[in-house]
């Protein structure tokens, strides 16, 4: 028992700083401007479950898709990294109004947006999905310690993203008492900061395979 809460645990705070729902919160606020709370509320709910959905799904089955395609783990993480940047230089760019054709694509198609891009890459991104794949348990798969390892894996897993839900769901409420002003910086400061994690994400990966060589 001991050991699958030290496992849990592990997952869970490995996984916290790099999901960190609370710089990630005025994100989700900036993002979701158009719609009302009871949109955005389900909104975070669905990004909460899709966040376990989606590292779960790469705990199970991820680690042996990439040794069966000979992708190797710097190489999503340089992807990904990319992909984060380029969402972070939109942000960083972008009016920081919503324009109404943007609300009302989001309310039509809310699902959809609910995995990318807020799930993913904005919430589980690169480095969210290396942590992951580097936690896979080894051994083989139907040991019953690898199965114990697997389900402790998973409700840290849990864990972290019922934090992204609550962040989201109750933390936008005291961003938006900020005021506007407060609100936009507090958006900037997130959105550069997301670019300043992609771009370490990136040299991460290429460091990792420049020690390969």
């Amino acid at each position: 028992m001991a050991h699958f809460l030290n496992t849990m645990l592990f997952a869970f705070l490995a996984l916290f700083p790099i999901l960190n729902p609370p710089a990630m919160a005025p994100v989700f606020l900036q993002l979701t401007g158009g719609l009302k709370d009871a949109q955005r509320n389900h909104l975070a709910a669905l990004i909460g479950f899709y966040t376990w959905a989606f590292l779960t799904s790469l705990l199970v089955v991820g680690g042996w898709v990439l040794k069966l395609l000979g992708i190797s783990i710097p190489v999503i993480a340089i992807a990904g990294g990319l992909l984060l940047f380029h969402s972070a230089w939109r942000m960083l760019n972008r009016d920081p109004r919503f324009r109404e054709s943007d609300t009302a694509d989001l309310k039509t198609h809310m699902r959809d947006k609910a995995f990318y891009p807020l799930t993913m890459p904005l919430t589980a991104g690169p480095g969210a999905i290396a942590v992951t794949l580097s936690l896979v348990p080894r051994g083989p798969i139907w040991h019953p310690q690898t199965l114990l390892g697997f389900l402790a894996l998973t409700c840290g897993i849990a864990l972290a993203a019922l934090t992204v839900y609550l962040f989201y769901r109750f933390g936008t409420t005291v961003i938006r008492r900020l005021g506007a002003t407060g609100e936009a910086t507090i958006t900037q400061l997130s959105a550069f900061v997301l670019l300043a994690i992609g771009v370490q994400i990136v040299w991460s990966g290429l460091r990792e395979l420049i020690r390969g060589l």
